[in-house]
């Protein structure tokens, strides 16, 4: 199909609609989509779903999104919950409120003001988290790491006040690495800083470590260079 032929997406109200190529998809309101689609962009102001793949230059929202195959984009900017049943790669995620991929995530920079949940890989060329309640991805690698709380307030709705703001990962690995409250079973990089309610496993490091006083990590080890 050429671009001159594909079709704009309008939904208002409580629909559902058939997926396919288009150029630009607008949801403002309910949509249930059935199959896969393209589309240069792709902006909703609701609760949305899409049984398939998404393919999109730009994914924009506001609201709650389930997506159940795989998501590829170049750039994402999203307030809410958007939950991905199998892997996302983007070269430009900003996310604030809750983020989950049942598989992989993959991004050149992925920026999260809230929750994350990765049952995967969470791959980053650069990432910045701040954490409003629990967030883990089974491993975390990439170039420049910087995990802290956040001192906001606006998205706590998303969490109960007993949550536990941490981050959980059985090995993070990174060329530039500053955590707080983190959990890991190995931190693996060049220049790390391992802060204030860390509890790490064994550091491994080939260019500087420093410790906060109020974190806990078991063994320490200067690699001559990286394995």
């Amino acid at each position: 199909m050429t671009e001159e032929s594909k079709q704009d997406l309008k939904v208002v109200g409580n629909s559902s609609c058939a997926g396919g190529q288009y150029r630009r998809v607008k949801i403002t309101g309910e949509c249930a989509i059935a199959g896969d689609v393209e589309c240069e962009k792709l902006s909703c102001t609701g609760d949305a779903a899409i049984h398939g793949n998404l393919l999109t230059g730009e994914l924009s929202m506001t609201g709650d999104m389930q997506i159940t195959g795989d998501v590829n984009t170049k750039k994402i900017r999203g307030k809410g919950d958007l939950v991905i049943d199998s892997r996302i790669c983007g070269e430009e995620i900003r996310f604030t409120g809750n983020l989950e991929v049942q598989g992989d995530c993959e991004s050149g920079l992925l920026e999260v003001n809230g929750g994350i949940q990765v049952q995967g890989l969470l791959s980053a060329e650069r990432l910045q988290l701040r954490m409003l309640g629990p967030c883990q991805a089974r491993e975390i690698g990439g170039g420049n790491l910087d995990v802290k709380r956040s001192i906001g307030t606006i998205w706590k709705q998303w969490f109960g006040q007993d949550s536990q703001v941490v981050l959980l990962a059985e090995v993070i690995e990174g060329d530039v690495l500053n955590l707080d409250y983190t959990k890991a079973g190995i931190v693996r990089g060049k220049d790390v800083v391992i802060g204030q309610g860390c509890e790490i496993g064994r550091v491994e490091y080939w260019g500087s470590l420093e410790v906060h006083p109020e974190a806990s990590v078991k063994e320490q080890i200067c690699l001559s260079e990286r394995a």
